[in-house]
């Protein structure tokens, strides 16, 4: 289901002072479980060699991240990592890795490594905006958001009669000198009357769904009821919703576990 829905279930089960903010986060604290112990998520990338036979990793992976690499018409294991001594290094300011020697004079190596868990993107935007001419796209001086997201606009008061836009698709973001620009439907803001010094605010959508299908989703319905809970002092209560939470992923688990494929597969999306 939808994390959104999560949220509106807990909402209509046990009325709370928790925001969404607040219960965005304890969602992320489930998903990122399942992520990394149950739902392991594998890329590969061609990466280049570095002059002193370096690699330089995406952006939040590790070294302990690496299942294998391939360079050379060779494969490395997270063994060959350990017996060859491969250890991280930071080379501007990124998380790289030493090949050993004799590989180290291939142009390219192919990574494959496990995918960090990105938790929910929560951003928005207050501040200056510029609708150009088309009317189908803005600028405004920040990257808070990305293709594929959608976003609710509400406009300074004195833009029009019309100020408000729900869930607007974002198709495209691209630099330019006057900052970062924004397509999105054509003629979106066709009632508006553009003014000098306009202003925006603008939220992004949460579109992200639980990591589990159902039945097993509604772990994170019991998990936000045993944090809430908790924090408010209901130990009893909160052991109740723990003690469901944890029958659902131990049978998520075994469901995982009957899925998996055969032992001499050395690549997998997931297990």
């Amino acid at each position: 289901m939808f994390i959104n829905e999560v949220i509106d279930h807990v909402r209509s089960v046990y009325p709370s002072e928790y925001d969404d903010y607040e219960m965005y986060l304890w969602c992320d604290e489930v998903s990122s479980m399942l992520a990394m112990e149950d739902r392991n998520m594998y890329e590969l990338l061609m990466l280049p060699i570095l002059d002193e036979g370096e690699i330089l990793l995406p952006e939040g992976v590790d070294i302990e991240n690496i299942e294998y690499i391939m360079v050379g018409g060779k494969e490395l294991n997270k063994r060959d990592l350990r017996m060859y001594g491969g250890r991280r290094v930071y080379v501007k300011g990124k998380n790289g890795a030493f090949l050993p020697n004799e590989v180290s004079e291939a142009m390219y190596a192919g990574v494959v490594y496990l995918k960090p868990y990105s938790p929910i993107r929560l951003t928005a935007y207050l501040g200056g905006i510029t609708i150009d001419k088309d009317r189908g796209s803005f600028t405004i001086g920040s990257r808070e958001f990305e293709p594929g997201d959608n976003v609710d606009i509400i406009l300074s008061p004195d833009a029009s009669s019309k100020t408000k836009f729900d869930a607007v698709p974002v198709f495209s973001v691209e630099y330019t000198d006057e900052g970062w620009l924004y397509t999105v439907p054509k003629d979106l803001f066709s009632d508006v009357t553009v003014t000098d010094n306009m202003t925006a605010k603008m939220v992004r959508k949460v579109t992200e769904r639980t990591l589990c299908g159902p039945p097993f989703d509604t772990m994170y319905v019991d998990y936000l009821l045993a944090k809430i809970m908790l924090c408010q002092h209901d130990s009893e209560s909160a052991n109740i919703h723990l003690t469901l939470f944890n029958s659902r992923l131990a049978a998520y688990k075994n469901w995982v576990i009957k899925r998996m494929p055969s032992g001499d597969c050395t690549f997998r999306n997931w297990w």
